[in-house]
């Protein structure tokens, strides 16, 4: 069974200094045959034709490829093709930001498509979840085509290409990176600009994958939402080149740091949460380009514009948690400052003030409509906060153990009461459970440590669940019992 994380890989934006070089450079080469199926014979039905990299794109595509299917007599094929095509061409329109070119032809035994872009990006590995709103594309097509891969066209782009038959053949995540042919696909024989060695000391590995994984769904999102709507301030193409850099280097860091046995758990033994191994200490050398700095600047600027949009509720994805947006702006701000010729600044850690207080500071989302009663007329521990991680309420007797009037915590967030060791950990699980949905900790019982005003901890019993209340918002209360008060 092809693993969903390995066929992702194949598709998801992200890259080195190659997409750079690609944004820069001039008119692409149009085709005029097939690359990969130029010596498949006489097709029964074939067409090419070039395609606007907007929202009606993969429709168009799907339509062509019925019509040809019907025409040749093979609608057997009709369900399988549209699916697939459907898949890789919304990835072209979203990751490529180029135009699009289709060719397909029916033979009697396959139907075979090309779609090729002007991108000459590479796919970078994603991991993610099975409930996350991205990163099942490939696995799907993997699963329904016969076979699949891409071929590099160097400086002018690549093409993805599948075939559909009676009898698909389902790779396993080895076959597929295989057929892909990655390590000659790494031979691109484009220019590459002059570039300069930066490094982000102490690269928190946690925090960055769960503020990689918010930043590919919100930019997917986002262009979605560009597509019927004006007067955004977002480059999503520059931004897509800084945001590759950063995560095709840290890819390949973790890696590395995997193989050398160098990684350990996030979260304390027997915790349900599916957080990866990463190193503990990250210090991430990223080659880039020395004229790249206003990518970073725009990523940091798009990804402003997206959270904006998310707290005004017109995208499906909650706004950023406040270390997500700190996170990402200290790695932006350190290239653009090092390329500047400033000497490194490493990340400060979870562990600030700022983000005991500080929800989003650019666009914070209001607190959710809700009766506190259930947890401040409570007779045992109890906290209640909204899904951007402010306290809404605590009971007494809590307040009591912890050190705190309830008044002094309401409106603070909930890292205040978590110890500065866990919070990390913390705000990068509940920034994957807002993008995905996935939840492993509500309902089961956990015994966790609670961080005190004077500074100690207790072992506490924990017991979460999630309350729906008005706006499609949700209230996270915890039941809390002291165990060595």
């Amino acid at each position: 069974m092809l693993h969903p994380l390995a066929a992702e890989a194949l598709f998801h934006a992200g890259s080195d200094s190659t997409k750079y070089a690609w944004a820069m450079a001039g008119s692409p080469k149009l085709l005029s045959a097939p690359v990969v199926f130029h010596g498949e014979g006489p097709p029964l039905v074939d067409g090419r034709h070039d395609l606007e990299a907007d929202l009606a794109c993969p429709g168009v595509a799907r339509r062509l490829i019925r019509n040809a299917l019907l025409a040749a007599g093979r609608d057997e094929w009709v369900g399988t093709a549209e699916l697939v095509v459907s898949e890789v061409v919304t990835n072209a329109t979203l990751h490529a930001h180029t135009a699009i070119e289709l060719w397909f032809g029916v033979y009697r035994e396959h139907l075979c498509v090309e779609v090729r872009d002007f991108n000459p990006t590479l796919p970078v590995q994603r991991e993610y979840e099975a409930q996350a709103t991205t990163g099942r594309g490939m696995a799907l097509v993997s699963t329904l085509a016969k076979s699949c891969g891409v071929q590099s066209l160097g400086e002018d782009g690549k093409v993805v290409w599948f075939c559909v038959a009676d009898d698909p053949t389902e790779l396993d995540g080895d076959e597929l990176l295989s057929a892909w042919d990655i390590d000659e696909l790494l031979d691109l024989g484009t220019h590459t600009p002059d570039v300069v060695p930066v490094v982000l000391p102490s690269m928190p590995a946690t925090l960055w994958l769960s503020a990689r994984q918010h930043h590919d769904a919100i930019i997917r999102e986002l262009v979605l939402y560009l597509a019927e709507h004006a007067g955004i301030a977002a480059d999503i193409t520059a931004a897509d080149a800084a945001r590759g850099m950063i995560s095709a280097a840290f890819v390949g860091a973790v890696a590395d740091a995997h193989a050398a046995g160098e990684t350990a758990p996030a979260l304390p033994d027997g915790h349900p949460s599916p957080l990866p191994w990463v190193p503990k200490r990250l210090d991430l050398s990223i080659d880039v380009p020395a004229d790249a700095g206003p990518l970073f600047a725009a990523l940091q600027d798009t990804l402003d514009s997206a959270e904006r949009l998310a707290v005004d509720g017109k995208l499906l994805i909650r706004p950023a948690l406040p270390e997500i947006v700190a996170v990402r702006d200290w790695a932006c701000e350190q290239v653009i400052a090092q390329l500047a010729g400033n000497t490194p600044a490493p990340w400060l850690g979870t562990d600030q003030e700022r983000f005991e207080r500080d929800a989003n500071d650019r666009a914070a989302p209001d607190a959710p409509d809700w009766d506190p009663a259930v947890v401040t007329q409570a007779t045992t521990g109890a906290i209640a906060a909204d899904d951007a991680n402010r306290i809404l309420a605590i009971s007494n007797p809590l307040a009591a153990v912890l050190g705190w009037e309830p008044a002094e915590l309401v409106g603070r967030r909930v890292a205040t009461v978590i110890p500065p060791e866990l919070r990390e950990a913390h705000v990068a699980g509940f920034s994957r459970h807002l993008s995905t949905g996935e939840a492993h900790v509500l309902g089961v019982p956990l015994d966790l440590p609670v961080f005190c005003s004077d500074g100690t901890q207790i072992l506490c019993r924990f017991l979460v669940e999630r309350r729906e209340v008005v706006g499609g918002r949700a209230v996270y209360i915890a039941w809390i019992d002291p165990l060595d008060a």
